[in-house]
């Protein structure tokens, strides 16, 4: 397999290079164009191993995945049955795409709506972010994606990769994924004054070693903007 991304990073596109028996699993919707020998296979997002226990717990966790961590609720397999044949993937909004090749052992939280493919070797499930990002409005959930094999993640803007040795602060609606040894606390950007008057929400504070990856812009702040021009 391989993977090239193009357009960066205002409309950041992923071009997945197949052969005979490759597989990408990718978030429903993110197929731009395909090659005519790959077989695309629609399941709930969480499917395991098959049977009907398994396909109940996919059911739910893929209603779970829509409604509170913002992801689709069924996940696209794409598999190819002859050599070079590709598949583009690209997000819904406006923005970048990253690969993130996965060791294993390394795993990678990622914000939940930036999450956009995997190859098959790499598991993801949720973890609960908290009640303060419930209620700050980006998300009860993140995303922990572990395992080897290959990652896509997307933002809305460009994408910075930061490397982290000690203490960084960033703006909960910025942070696209993390991983190495960080420890991340979600708090308040300052007191009830700051909140009110300087717009900011809730940031995440991380401390240790590792690797932040970031966006350049915000869509909640994207939405706050649009609201006032619509017609009421």
């Amino acid at each position: 397999m391989q993977i090239d991304i193009e357009a960066s990073p205002s409309y950041g596109t992923a071009i997945v290079k197949l052969d005979k028996g490759d597989k990408m699993v990718a978030e429903s919707g993110a197929m731009v164009a395909m090659s005519p020998k790959i077989a695309v296979e629609t399941k709930f997002n969480g499917t395991g191993s098959g049977g009907i226990i398994d396909w109940i717990l996919a059911a739910f966790t893929g209603l779970v995945r829509k409604f509170l961590a913002g992801e689709t609720m069924f996940v696209n397999h794409y598999r190819a049955f002859d050599d070079a044949q590709e598949v583009m993937l690209a997000p819904s909004m406006i923005g970048d795409v990253a690969h993130v090749p996965m060791e294993k052992g390394k795993p990678i939280t990622v914000q939940a709506t930036s999450y956009l493919a995997s190859s098959p070797k790499v598991m993801v499930k949720l973890v609960w972010g908290g009640l303060s990002m419930l209620f700050g409005g980006e998300g009860a959930f993140f995303l922990k994606c572990f395992g080897e094999g290959d990652l896509l993640i997307n933002s809305y803007g460009g994408i910075e990769k930061v490397p982290v040795n000690g203490a960084y602060v960033v703006d909960s609606g910025h942070v696209v994924a993390w991983e190495g040894k960080l420890t991340h606390r979600i708090k308040k950007a300052g007191g009830w004054k700051s909140a009110m008057l300087s717009g900011e929400g809730l940031v995440i504070e991380f401390n240790g070693e590792g690797t932040v990856w970031m966006q350049t812009r915000n869509v909640g702040a994207l939405v706050g903007w649009l609201t006032p021009l619509l017609p009421r």
